[in-house]
This record gives C-alpha cells, structure tokens and sequence, in this order.
C-alpha cells in the first residue's frame, strides 16, 4: 500500500498542472513565432481578410490553447489556495 500526505499530493498536482501550463504555453509561442503576433492581434487581422481556411484553423487551434491556459491557471491558482478536496 502507498501512503500519501495531502502535502504530497498537493504537490504533486500541482507539478501536473505546471507541465501541463507549460506545453499549452509551448503551443502557444509556436502560434505566435508562425505570425509574429499575438492571438488578439491575429484575430484582428484576421476579421479583415477574405477567409483562408489554414489561418482560420489556426485559429481556432490558437483561441482554444489560449482557453486552456486560462482553465490551467485557474486550477492552479486554486491549489496555491488550497481550494481542493480529496476524496478517498
């Protein structure tokens, strides 16, 4: 049997959700160095363009790791605040 502290597993999830931060932050810089700006300033230009299809894919990739990222934070400012519950 493992035993495992509360501390433990804070500290665990918390080292989950921090790798997790930093792949979707990775995706993100990726989308960023392709169009050498940010996601509201593609998005700007990109309500002026006729459609393209690739940027508008792009885009909805981009907008949803840009969501992600804000979910991960969240759950991770909940664990510094130790907002969780453990269940058994």
């Amino acid at each position: 049997m493992i035993e495992l502290s509360q501390n433990k597993a804070k500290d665990y999830l918390k080292a989950e959700i921090l790798y997790e931060l930093n792949l979707t932050k990775e995706k993100l810089k990726l989308f960023e160095k392709k169009y050498g700006k940010s996601l509201e300033e593609f998005e700007a230009q990109l309500e002026e363009e006729k459609e393209n299809f690739e940027k508008w894919d792009d885009y909805i990739e981009w907008k949803s790791y840009k969501k992600n990222m804000d979910n991960i934070e969240k759950r991770l400012i909940d664990i510094e605040n130790e907002n969780i519950k453990i269940t058994g």
